[in-house]
């Protein structure tokens, strides 16, 4: 449900009360809005439950009708603001509306915009028809000077053509002649002589005083010198990340019964020692201004991750008048700081009530 349909159906509850002759106790109406508020009204828990215990509320209950006077709305806000922040105040402002039955505001804004259209471009001025056959001409005096001339190809060089040789007389054929007939005499002598070569067989006799050379057997291969080993360095020990220190309940114990001693006392600087930013709206100095005593009593680890604890316990709420109410109520607390901090705390129910 939205912010307007919590305080609807609180509304609803108090006026079912109303008819069946039960009061509007505030410290019921608490309980009540603990169970309706969903994950997105967990931040305006505090402010309810401060709002339902207030006088402003009380009279707004008391009217005939009770709840119906749109009057209500600033002064059940003034309650609220003189507390909490503005932006939990403006959330309140819906839950307001609804406990008082307002109706839920519908904000609907519709914008049309006009697209102005498109002016019209002037009309180019048509040119003097005398002056058209000019401007032809010179176009088409501008293309025939830009045509490019017909490139010639180039011829290659001409060859010279080839003179025949003169001829040569008789004294120049009777020269060749003997220089072949040498040549070819020559030729069959080299012929001759290397198969003359081939066919005669080689000398195999040895003499008796010439001696057999020893065979002499192989030079043994020198081993290459071992290279000297290179020192072996340890390896290097793998760097592990730093463990968190392991979650300790006696230190959350400490904390949570530290942080009610200060509440007890009425010491709000000592109190907010104990718990960080996310918890303070557990914690409240004007919520608790309204017991004589608080107490916790009978911690009881849950649950461990890592270096947070998660406690159960029993909180017990002391009126002036002398009357006792007591809740169970869970604490996370994160060990690894000192003194521990509490992280979170939620209402786990009411064991007795007032």
């Amino acid at each position: 449900m939205n912010d307007h349909q919590l305080g609807a159906a609180l509304r609803q509850q108090v006026l079912s009360d109303l008819q069946r002759g039960r009061g509007a106790e505030g410290r019921r109406l608490q309980a009540l809005a603990g169970d309706l508020c969903g994950e997105e009204q967990i931040k305006l828990l505090p402010a309810l439950r401060h709002l339902v215990l207030s006088a402003a509320f009380a009279s707004a209950a008391s009217q005939s009708p009770p709840l119906s006077d749109t009057r209500l709305l600033p002064r059940l806000m003034q309650e609220l603001e003189e507390v909490f922040n503005p932006a939990i105040c403006q959330r309140m402002q819906s839950v307001v509306g609804g406990l008082i039955g307002l109706p839920p505001k519908d904000v609907s804004s519709s914008s049309s915009t006009s697209i102005p259209a498109p002016s019209s471009a002037p009309a180019p001025s048509s040119a003097p028809a005398a002056a058209m056959p000019n401007t032809a001409a010179r176009i088409k005096a501008a293309r025939r000077s830009a045509v490019p001339a017909p490139v010639t190809p180039l011829q290659p060089p001409a060859t010279p053509p080839l003179q025949a040789p003169a001829r040569r007389g008789g004294g120049s054929n009777a020269l060749l002649g003997v220089l072949a007939f040498l040549t070819g005499g020559l030729a069959v002598a080299l012929v001759g002589a290397v198969v003359l070569l081939q066919k005669s067989p080689p000398s195999t006799v040895e003499s008796p005083s010439t001696p057999r050379p020893r065979s002499e057997s192989p030079t043994t291969a020198e081993k290459p010198a071992t290279p000297p080993q290179e020192p072996s360095l340890p390896e290097p020990e793998p760097i592990t990340a730093p463990q968190p220190p392991p979650a300790n309940t006696d230190q959350a114990i400490a904390s949570v019964q530290g942080l009610y001693a200060a509440l007890s006392s009425k010491t709000y600087d000592q109190a907010r020692r104990f718990f960080g930013g996310a918890a303070a709206d557990q914690f409240d100095p004007a919520f608790f201004e309204q017991f004589e005593q608080v107490s916790v009593s009978n911690l009881q680890e849950t649950s461990q991750d890592g270096s947070t604890v998660t406690l159960q316990g029993l909180v017990t709420f002391v009126y002036p008048d002398g009357r006792v109410q007591t809740e169970s109520r869970r604490f996370s607390v994160d060990t690894a700081t000192t003194p521990a901090l509490i992280t979170a705390s939620d209402f786990a129910g009411v064991v007795k009530p007032r």
